[in-house]
């Protein structure tokens, strides 16, 4: 397809025809089209993004309608799958665009035989055993690995709320080596009912109750999203390097670009070659 130099003029103002006839060639996975994924997917589009890959395998709910771009009453009345709302915010903007949608579970070995076909990967998930599994897929495949995160808390009674961005295998290594995956959380996944018992009177709640869904607000997830494709801008147009890992405080206000080294002979990172 030929270039339309006058619908992207204000794109290529910035980083010029080649940057984006980049981005039109290039294919972009999300993994978890929900409050984060939505936003990706919209702005992929926007840039010129016309190849997607979307895995989610949930459906919509009343719940999600405060940041599920997208995504309307008739959406939950349908239980309509997020994955086919994405699609349809992606063809509202490119009518065009080549787009499989995966409408299952991370896990499954077809998503890992899909994925090996993208150039980027992004991770909209919200949990560290997803995040491995994607790690470990993208390290495999030495795709570039984008993971998006927005979390809440409270430190002596001050609630704070913000999110993260990481960059895998720009200069930062990957989420594991740079420690910013929860080993424990992870392995309870393939813990037994009593194994899980044990390690509740151990640790003194059921850790299951410390996950429950938290708060997540549209303005947030837009914030971090935005940051998450404008790396990715980057790296694709050649702007500039991205930055490995951006941290968002909103109740503070701030960005800043943690910098600790990652730990040296990272399994994934020699997976990947990094």
């Amino acid at each position: 397809m030929v270039l339309d130099t006058t619908r992207y003029s204000r794109n290529i103002g910035l980083f010029g025809e080649r940057g984006q006839t980049r981005l039109h060639e290039l294919c972009v996975a999300v993994i978890g089209v929900g409050g984060l994924g939505s936003h990706v997917v919209q702005q992929a589009a926007y840039l010129g993004v016309r190849r997607f890959i979307l895995v989610d395998h949930d459906i919509v709910t009343l719940t999600n309608l405060n940041r599920l771009i997208g995504a309307s009453e008739l959406d939950v009345q349908r239980q309509e799958r997020k994955v086919v709302v994405a699609e349809r915010q992606i063809r509202c903007v490119q009518p065009s665009a080549e787009i499989l949608s995966l409408g299952v579970k991370l896990q499954t070995d077809e998503v890992e035989r899909h994925l090996s076909a993208a150039d980027v990967v992004f991770g909209c998930v919200d949990n560290d055993s997803a995040r491995l599994r994607i790690t470990e897929c993208a390290s495999r495949n030495r795709k570039r690995y984008i993971d998006l995160a927005t979390d809440t808390g409270s430190d002596n009674g001050q609630v704070w709320y913000g999110g993260r961005v990481f960059f895998s295998h720009c200069g930062g290594g990957c989420l594991v080596c740079a420690g910013e995956l929860d080993q424990h959380a992870i392995a309870r996944e393939s813990m037994t009912a009593e194994q899980k018992a044990e390690d509740n009177a151990i640790y003194g709640v059921p850790r299951e109750a410390l996950s429950l869904s938290g708060p997540a607000v549209v303005s947030i997830n837009g914030v971090v999203a935005s940051f998450g494709v404008t790396e990715f801008m980057v790296w694709a147009t050649g702007l500039r390097a991205p930055k490995p890992h951006i941290r968002y405080r909103g109740d503070l206000g701030n960005v800043t670009f943690p910098s600790d080294r990652p730990t040296d002979n990272c399994y994934y990172c020699t997976m990947f070659g990094q």
